[in-house]
């Protein structure tokens, strides 16, 4: 983050140059000659701003700063870089619950809206068509897989035969060697007549 310079030391030497016995600038940890010390105007005498070591007046310190991608105003703080822009930490918020995104994890949408993950899973995740749940990560981090077929999505453990599914006595073996849909039903193969 840039910080305001103040003014300089106060000309303490002469320095040699090519500008005889020109007063010397100590600013920014180097020694400048008076009139080499300058933005695009002089800055011996003046307030000044440090930027990556460059002197700035007001002026051009403050164009030089960049523009927060949600209000458009400009970051004088605290800046947090996320999808190639620049935000305010207050700005960078969930598109569904306004709720600033900090440093946690966050999913972009198809317009290129910011959520929050719980957010996010809730709009875009695809619905278990057995169990009913959305099909997240689990809490680990680690990926849920989605089997889709006959256009519903299922979890991988919830990809069962339904005719099977249905009989209590027997645990519902996962469905191993494909669908075999009948009627808008996943049957295994022993249930497809």
């Amino acid at each position: 983050t840039p910080s305001s310079g103040g003014e300089q030391k106060e000309p303490s030497q002469r320095i040699q140059g090519s500008l005889e016995d020109e007063t010397a600038i100590e600013a920014l940890n180097r020694t400048y000659h008076a009139s080499c010390f300058q933005c695009h105007i002089p800055l011996a005498g003046k307030l000044y701003y440090n930027k990556a070591g460059i002197p700035f007046c007001k002026d051009c310190y403050q164009a030089s700063l960049e523009l927060c991608w949600a209000c458009g105003e400009v970051i004088k703080d605290q800046i947090i870089r996320a999808l190639e822009r620049a935000y305010h930490p207050l700005c960078f918020i969930c598109a569904t619950c306004s709720q600033p995104i900090g440093e946690q994890s966050f999913a972009q949408g198809e317009v290129g809206e910011v959520y929050c993950l719980q957010d996010y899973y809730r709009k875009y995740a695809p619905q278990c068509s057995a169990c009913q749940q959305l099909i997240i990560p689990r809490e680990d981090g680690i990926d849920s897989y989605t089997v889709e077929c006959l256009g519903r999505s299922f979890h991988v453990d919830c990809y069962r035969c339904e005719v099977q599914s249905a009989v209590p006595s027997s645990p519902p073996e996962p469905i191993d060697h494909g669908c075999h849909p009948l009627d808008g039903r996943v049957l295994c193969k022993s249930c497809h007549p």
